[in-house]
């Protein structure tokens, strides 16, 4: 009996180990195509982006998403699961039919051929279909195989113990060790299977799902729900994690990130999914939601969780939330919502933050548009070492005895293509994407180290560089500004920062804090396009600056329009009231520079003068300016 009772339990516990580690192949089977499954669409993504911005960035995640494909399918020909093997071998061959098709015709984009359109109908879609539709049929038939080996290891645990249990009437004793470490056995067994299917679907660091189980949610919610069944997405960026990093340290930030996941799950509703996608960006999804409203008040929600500041282990850090939302039925691409809420969060992240909902209208980039944000995006990152981006100056004159005190920055961008590019054609572009402000810090390197150079001459300078009033939000832009200006060795008063009247106007009392600092540290502040606002008196008032500029629109009909005339008038002596300087810009006409002269204004510049022309030519433009402004007319007789 006992030798009975043996070989059953031996064979028993045999059988099972084999059912075990063959359950244990099928589940590192079914995650490899569950990767390449996922390497796929990322493949996809990125050379659709390539059509639009083909850049070398672009072009190096598709190679690395093709890397993964490749890597994933032969890890599971090496498996040596019965017919995995085989099937795996036969998606290599897809994966590559479709990687060559798609390298051909990225090239023929770079190319700029015509022909790329049809190629793609042709060969590159039909190829990326027919591999998608062939690895979701594998990854679903191994993930259910996997489930049924599964449910075959409890049925042998059950049978198990309905044999040892039989045995007990004659080795009571003997079967009951012998069955407390089969039992143990195979529960560890079950465990570890359980744990490494909840590891393939969780990210280890916030143990949220990942990026794997968001998308197959996402899709089950878009195929199996009703007509009238909504589903909301929202992707969500931190703004201000990588300050985190840089000064608390990498540890820090993983607590961070921990901490926003716990918001996260506190701010969502029951039965919502919320998600680590990689790195500082989260997702969730909203199954089953009532419309546009409601999702806009969990993302809301989900907002102010964010705002509030963390206590780290090394102290409060701050961040903050842009949310990408969009809601689609069933049906739905599950794909083109993801894409949806993207772009809606990259407008979020270019307004400052906050939610945005998905606009087919604002988030619609032209490929063009798309083509040299990408360009402009990569010139910054690198920090343009072809200097590309370049500065022109345009002299400003004084119109008491006509020498030129300052310059007015303006930049130009040496395409290497499209050949040099004036600031409407990309400035726009960069403050609609979230390039503002790093452009903004570049140019004022650029600038800064040429004052310096004049600073050095017998006839220094004084540079003003356009600011974007966003930058005066961030932490740490007057530091900024006082570094650069000291690792040129530029006087700061040599250097003028120059923003619109109706952006300072327009930001918090935190903005004009910042222009009141700056000018404590003997830095001139400029007050651009002056009048084509709708400033109050008591606004002007508060602004801390050192002068002002008269917009064009009040310049252009002074030669011959009295009105023109009294409301320059009453801007100068505005101006001077508050004691700021005054500057005319976009003076065209020598005559209206003789009227100004008589007004009193204090400066001017426009192309009667100079045009703005590179660092190299400033000299000669400036004793230009001067010859010109010297030979100034008689003012009109109807000035009054």
């Amino acid at each position: 009996m006992l030798l009975a009772l043996g070989s059953y339990t031996i064979i028993g516990t045999w059988l099972t180990t084999r059912a075990a580690r063959d359950h244990s192949r099928a589940l590192h089977v079914d995650a490899d195509f569950s990767e390449a499954r996922g390497a796929i669409t990322l493949e996809e993504v990125n050379l659709r982006h390539y059509q639009v911005e083909p850049s070398s960035a672009v072009r190096s995640r598709f190679v690395q998403a093709a890397d993964l494909v490749d890597s994933a399918l032969q890890l599971a020909v090496r498996h040596g699961l019965p017919g995995a093997d085989s099937e795996a071998t036969r998606l290599l061959g897809r994966q590559r039919e479709y990687r060559a098709n798609a390298e051909q015709l990225m090239a023929l984009v770079a190319d700029g051929d015509p022909a790329s359109l049809s190629f793609d109908g042709l060969s590159v879609t039909p190829s990326y279909y027919t591999l998608q539709q062939d690895v979701d049929t594998v990854s679903r038939a191994y993930h259910a195989s996997a489930q049924r080996q599964a449910a075959e290891m409890q049925g042998a645990e059950v049978r198990m113990l309905i044999g040892t249990s039989v045995g007990f009437g004659v080795g009571l004793t003997l079967v009951g060790v012998i069955w407390r470490l089969v039992l143990s056995y195979q529960r560890r067994l079950v465990l570890d299977a359980d744990a490494s299917e909840y590891r393939s679907l969780h990210d280890p660091l916030t143990g949220l799902p990942n990026r794997r189980m968001f998308h197959e949610r996402l899709a089950r919610a878009v195929s199996s729900g009703g007509p009238d069944d909504q589903v909301g997405i929202m992707i969500i960026d931190l703004d201000g994690f990588k300050a985190v990093n840089d000064t608390l340290g990498h540890q820090a930030g993983d607590q961070l990130l921990q901490a926003v996941g716990g918001r996260l799950l506190t701010g969502v509703r029951d039965g919502d999914l919320a998600a680590r996608l990689g790195g500082d960006e989260f997702a969730v999804l909203l199954p089953g939601v009532a419309d546009l409203a409601a999702a806009a008040e969990v993302a809301d929600r989900l907002v102010d969780e964010i705002r509030h500041d963390f206590l780290l282990d090394v102290g409060p850090a701050s961040v903050s939330a842009s949310i990408g939302l969009t809601i689609g039925g069933a049906g739905a691409d599950d794909d083109e919502l993801l894409r949806q809420a993207d772009a809606a969060m990259y407008r979020a992240k270019s307004a400052g933050g906050g939610v945005a909902v998905h606009d087919p209208i604002l988030d619609a980039v032209a490929p063009d548009e798309m083509a040299l944000f990408g360009e402009l995006r990569a010139l910054l990152e690198t920090g343009d070492p072809d200097g590309q981006l370049t500065l022109y100056f345009q002299p400003q004159v004084r119109l008491t005895d006509g020498t030129v005190t300052a310059v007015e920055a303006l930049v130009r961008w040496c395409h290497p293509a499209r050949g040099l590019l004036l600031p409407a054609a990309f400035l726009d572009i960069a403050a609609s994407r979230g390039l503002a402000t790093p452009l903004t810090y570049h140019l004022l390197d650029i600038a800064v180290a040429q004052a310096a150079r004049w600073s050095a001459t017998a006839e220094p300078l004084v540079v003003s560089v356009n600011v974007s009033p966003r930058c005066l939000l961030h932490d740490g832009f007057l530091a900024r500004v006082c570094a650069a200006i000291a690792a040129a060795g530029l006087p700061r008063g040599m250097l003028r920062l120059e923003l619109t009247e109706s952006g300072v106007l327009a930001e918090s009392e935190r903005a004009r804090t910042v222009l009141r600092q700056a000018r404590e540290q003997g830095i001139m502040i400029s007050v651009d396009d002056f009048g084509s606002g709708s400033s109050s008196l008591s606004q002007l008032r508060q602004l801390p600056a050192d002068e002002f500029k008269i917009d064009r629109s009040f310049v252009r009909g002074l030669a011959y329009d009295a009105d023109d005339v009294v409301m320059m008038r009453s801007a100068i002596d505005l101006g001077h009231n508050l004691g700021m300087s005054v500057v005319a810009k976009g003076v065209e006409e020598l005559e209206a520079l003789a009227v100004l002269r008589d007004l009193g204004c204090d400066l001017a510049q426009g192309f009667v003068l100079s045009r703005p022309v590179p660092a190299d030519e400033v000299p000669a433009a400036c004793a230009r300016a001067g010859r010109v402004a010297g030979r100034q007319p008689a003012s009109p007789s109807h000035r009054g």
